[in-house]
């Protein structure tokens, strides 16, 4: 007979299965965008009749872990969309170096550890068949050229 800890630990994950410890996606962290990318990686094993509810729980399921984006206006439906991401409310610092009343920063608490900041891809395919397919990923802004 199964422990109450074996059932839970047996039918969890629900949309999402865990493969990383959810430390390993703060932006600090060594394998912070392969762990992200391997989190928003599993949308694509979804159909949606409609895109926006995949990208509703994509963002759902990113602001559990402390991210954010603002989700994009999906006009006809396919297409490719890139939105920055932030990680919990960013950083706000103060430089007295140069003005003694204090010189004000705002950051998207990303850069600070990720050269650039991050932005989250997200590609919109029709199957034809009333479904859409969705493909998400998290890359460097610096790589992006």
């Amino acid at each position: 007979m199964k422990s109450f800890k074996e059932h839970l630990t047996e039918h969890s994950g629900g949309a999402f299965k865990r493969q990383w410890m959810d430390q390993d996606t703060i932006p600090s962290a060594q394998y912070a965008i392969e762990a992200l990318n391997s989190y928003v990686g599993q949308m694509e094993n979804h159909e949606y009749l409609n895109p926006k509810v995949g990208i509703e729980i994509l963002q759902s399921q990113l602001g559990k872990l402390g991210y954010h984006f603002e989700a994009p206006t999906l006009d006809g439906g396919d297409g490719e969309y890139s939105m920055p991401l932030s990680y919990g409310s960013g950083t706000f610092n103060a430089d007295y170096s140069e003005n003694s009343y204090g010189e004000f920063t705002e950051s998207d608490g990303i850069s600070d550890h990720i050269e650039g900041g991050v932005s989250l891809q997200i590609d919109v395919m029709s199957t034809g068949t009333g479904k859409s397919i969705m493909n998400a990923q998290v890359v460097r802004n610096a790589d992006k050229g």
